[in-house]
C-alpha cells in the first residue's frame, strides 16, 4: 500500500500487507486523513495458477479492497488495470521483466523510497503500488472531475 502527497512530490509512504494485520492496515490508512481517492490494482486470476493460489490472491484483493472502503466510506474509490497503469509510466517490456522496469521507474520518480528488502531482493509490490498511486494522482482530476489539489 502507497500513499503520496500532491504537496510534496517525493513523499512515499509505503506499508506492506504481509508485515502488517489487517487491522494495522486500516489504521494506517485511516491516519492519511486528507486522501483525495484510493486507487486499486483492476486484477483478476490469472491463467495457469492453481486454484489455491487464485483463492488467495482473490483474498488479498478483497482485503485490499475492504481496507479502501473503510478508509475512503466508498468515496473516490477507482480502479486502473495494470495495463494502463503500466503504459502510464512507460513500461516498455513484457513478461518477467516488467517488474524489473517497473521497479527501475519507481525507483526513479521517488528516488528516497525503499524497494529492496535486507537482503537486496526487490520487494516489487511496492513498486508496484508507488507507480498506481502515481498514476491515480495524475488521473483523479479526469476521473472525478474534482481538483486534486484544494
Amino acid at each position: 500500500m502507497c500513499v503520496l502527497d500532491t504537496d510534496i512530490p517525493t513523499y512515499t509512504a509505503l506499508l506492506d500487507f504481509k508485515k502488517h494485520s489487517i487491522y494495522e492496515a486500516c489504521s494506517w490508512l485511516n491516519s492519511f486523513t486528507d486522501l483525495d481517492s484510493i486507487w486499486i490494482e483492476d486484477v483478476h486470476s490469472l491463467f495457469g495458477m492453481s486454484a489455491k493460489s487464485n483463492f488467495g490472491f482473490g483474498r488479498n484483493l478483497g482485503i485490499a479492497r475492504a481496507i479502501a472502503e473503510i478508509a475512503s466510506a466508498g468515496d473516490n474509490l477507482l480502479s486502473v488495470t495494470p495495463k494502463v497503469w503500466q503504459k502510464f509510466v512507460g513500461v516498455t517490456v513484457k513478461g518477467k521483466e516488467i517488474k524489473k522496469q517497473v521497479a527501475n521507474i519507481a525507483q526513479e520518480l521517488y528516488p528516497m523510497a525503499i524497494l529492496h528488502g535486507k537482503l537486496g531482493g526487490l520487494l516489487d509490490g511496492r513498486s508496484d503500488a508507488i507507480c498506481i498511486a502515481h498514476y491515480g494522482i495524475h488521473n483523479t482530476l479526469q476521473v472525478t472531475g474534482e481538483p486534486i489539489n484544494d
